[in-house]
């Protein structure tokens, strides 16, 4: 492994096929408790005291705590009872060799109260388990309604952001078996337990031990070798500072891409239909070969030359010697009085067990500290990720200031009078621009139109022209860069965001399926008729729905994605087990209800088609806008009939104009067809900008890019 500096005195050096850069100006770890550790403990503990009141809320959580504190306290006890037993063994075996005479009261009791040591500890360690098991259930369920909360509140621009995501990530547990907030108490109550455990203990090992030949010399050599052994174990490859690892060979990265290509199942079907798989594992092949014993994931080839380095150190040349030291001690006691051997090797094997289990307690207290500090810091996040602020904020004119969304209650309220939603929304933009965030390109350049109560209004253009942008901006996902948004008159800014949106129905061309049943994906149209089959299925029937989900085994009840998988043994389908027989799972998948290929298993859309995905889609969308008839004024259809069929696409027009009644509505489409005929507004849009307005007579009239592309695509279809 190579090192160099580079010009910003970032050290740079090469592990396999990994290039490693370090930052020397930042300060290692320290393997005793920092100051920084004290610091973010001091920071955290408002939040762990929050975090304590919300377990001991939820239900019967405090006795379980309380019960689990117990049997820590009890437990950090035992070790130092049985070390007193031990030296009381001690002093058996020295009358036994002084007197040739054995106390059994004494000996029965050691024996009875070694044995009463071990079964309580195993005791202890099951009640530790039945109390910490529903405990940890209790908690994680109620912090998954926590985080499901932090996450659903974030608007477009803020969840989108990297370092909110980031954020979020520090907020989730490491893994899905465990819990922040449990994780924290476990440290907690074990950092506590083991300064217990050492407190008690170490009054009773220095009585034992202080009596005993040579104990004092066995017991330095037992804490330096355990002293030795920690320090390895605790000494990483890669300091604990700032680093990073990246790697810029072509043909590793080649090599796991075509990995991700052959195991992602979204490649599957290319795969296999265009017969690629054997060029796939020719190239696979040849870069595997090119990088011969240079590749590795980074942390194993981390490992590995950890174990190289340290196999020939000096730290294990050292703690070899202290190894042997207690035994050699031991010998030349033993050659100097041949009589004292049952009690030296009693003492030894007490000494270097009692002494190196104390050591290592010790040390790990040490080390806990800064596990707590980490533990605690996750807490504080988990925390604060509930106060990320919303990049979408109400402004309150009257306050000359901008609030959070969170609140309710702020903005002004909209509309009004709700029965004027019958009527329909007006949407005017004014000088309007707009930039996605982290871009330099203008999604909207100057825009200005107004589209009164009621109307229909058509958004013509080409893919990529700003179309899909104008709906999210009257939808609110995002604001204006410039210019200034009218919604019945009022800046939409000021408006209280949850009536705003409840007065929306939207239908964006990157719809999604929810990991839920069609009826639930349905229901979330309008989530208060969410028991409603009736309305739910009459929202089908409008969207073009209902046919297709009438053929579904399950109707309405089908997942198009499950959001649990399947699992299943490790013995591959198509091989043959020890036995010789042929491993099927086509019998277990029958009996379970399990799917082969498409559907069930948390995988697949069961087979369904572009067109008819986007028809429960739309199914959603006509349970929010016809459905909820009353609390909606404005509805927003973006591409509603890129996957549908020209037949299918004729009736759903037919179906909107019709149920519309006198709600505003807002189409967008790269495909002018019927309904641009009776449009009370056409916007033709090219390259960000509005270029021509008005009805479809007028346009044709003007003879400009509207009635050009209108002509090309009749001509398209007649012929």
């Amino acid at each position: 492994m190579a090192f160099r500096s580079t010009s910003n005195n970032v050290t740079h050096s090469k592990l396999g096929v990994w290039e490693i850069y370090e930052d020397p100006t930042t300060l290692p770890r320290k393997r005793w408790p920092s100051i920084e550790a004290y610091a973010i403990i001091k920071t955290a503990a408002p939040y762990v005291v929050r975090m304590l009141r919300d377990i001991a809320s939820i239900r019967e959580c405090w006795l379980l705590l309380a019960g689990w504190v117990t049997v820590e306290l009890v437990a950090s006890l035992v070790p130092a009872i049985a070390l007193s037993f031990h030296g009381q063994l001690l002093t058996v075996v020295q009358t036994a060799v002084d007197h040739r005479t054995v106390d059994p009261h004494l000996l029965f009791t050691v024996a009875a109260g070694g044995l009463a040591c071990s079964l309580a500890t195993r005791l202890l360690r099951y009640a530790r388990a039945r109390i910490s098991a529903p405990l940890h259930r209790r908690i994680k369920s109620y912090y998954s309604v926590h985080i499901f909360h932090a996450v659903v509140r974030l608007d477009v621009p803020t969840y989108d952001d990297p370092a909110v995501q980031h954020q979020l990530e520090q907020a989730f547990p490491k893994s899905p078996h465990s819990t922040i907030a449990f994780d924290a108490v476990s440290a907690t109550l074990r950092l506590f337990s083991t300064a217990i455990q050492l407190t008690s203990q170490l009054p009773v090992l220095v009585s034992v031990l202080s009596n005993q030949p040579d104990g004092p010399l066995l017991v330095f050599l037992c804490l330096a070798h355990a002293f030795f052994q920690w320090a390895k174990v605790d000494k990483p490859f890669i300091g604990h500072g700032v680093w990073a690892a990246t790697t810029t060979d072509p043909d590793y990265i080649k090599s796991e891409g075509l990995k991700r290509a052959v195991t992602n199942p979204i490649h599957r079907k290319e795969i296999v239909a265009s017969g690629i798989a054997p060029s796939l594992l020719a190239q696979y092949r040849q870069a595997v070969a090119r990088i011969a014993d240079r590749a590795g994931d980074f942390y194993e080839v981390v490992a590995s030359a950890t174990t190289l380095r340290d196999g020939l150190s000096i730290n294990v040349f050292i703690q070899e010697v202290l190894r042997s030291m207690p035994e050699i001690a031991f010998a030349l006691r033993a050659v100097q009085r041949p009589s004292s051997i049952p009690l030296s090797l009693a003492s030894l094997n007490l000494i270097t067990q009692t002494t190196q289990g104390f050591t290592y307690t010790a040390f790990s207290l040490f080390d806990d500290t800064v596990t707590i500090a980490n533990k605690l810091a996750a807490v504080r996040h988990l925390y604060e990720v509930t106060k990320i602020p919303n990049r979408v904020k109400v402004h309150v004119p009257k306050k000359d200031s901008i609030i959070d969304e969170d609140d309710p209650s702020l903005g002004v309220p909209f509309p009004e009078d709700q029965q004027s939603l019958e009527l329909g929304i007006s949407i005017e933009f004014r000088n309007v621009s707009f930039k996605y965030p982290g871009s330099d390109e203008y999604a909207l350049r100057n825009i200005n139109f107004k589209i009164e109560r009621g109307e229909l209004c058509v958004i013509v253009g080409s893919n990529g022209s700003g179309k899909s942008t104008i709906l999210k901006l009257i939808a609110r996902l995002y604001d204006p860069t410039e210019g200034l948004i009218l919604v019945n008159g009022a800046d939409i800014r000021t408006l209280r965001l949850a009536d705003l949106r409840r007065a929306i129905s939207v239908l964006f061309q990157d719809y999604t399926h929810f990991p839920l049943s069609i009826r639930d994906n349905i229901a979330l149209g309008d989530p208060e008729h969410a028991d409603d089959l009736d309305k739910i299925r009459r929202a089908a029937e409008l969207g073009g729905a209902d046919g297709l989900i009438e053929r579904l085994p399950d109707k309405y009840d089908t997942y198009l994605e499950r959001p649990v998988r399947d699992y299943y043994s490790t013995l591959p389908e198509g091989m043959t087990d020890l036995f010789g027989r042929p491993v099927d799972y086509g019998r277990v998948r029958e009996a379970g209800g399990m799917a082969n290929a498409e559907g069930g298993g948390g995988a697949g859309n069961r087979g369904l088609s572009g067109g008819q995905m986007q028809r429960i889609a739309l199914s959603r969308t006509f349970m929010r806008s016809v459905v909820s008839d009353n609390s909606v004024g404005l509805l927003l259809f973006d591409e509603p009939s890129a996957s549908l069929d020209p037949t299918a696409e004729h009736d759903l027009f037919e179906r909107l104009r019709n149920l519309r009644g006198s709600k505003t509505m807002i189409f967008s489409s790269h495909r002018f067809g019927n309904l641009t005929r009776h449009a009370d507004l056409i916007l033709y849009m090219n390259d960000a900008e509005v270029l021509e307005e008005g009805t479809h007579e007028q346009l044709l009239a003007q003879k400009g890019g509207y009635a050009q592309i209108w002509m090309l695509q009749a001509c398209a279809f007649l012929s």
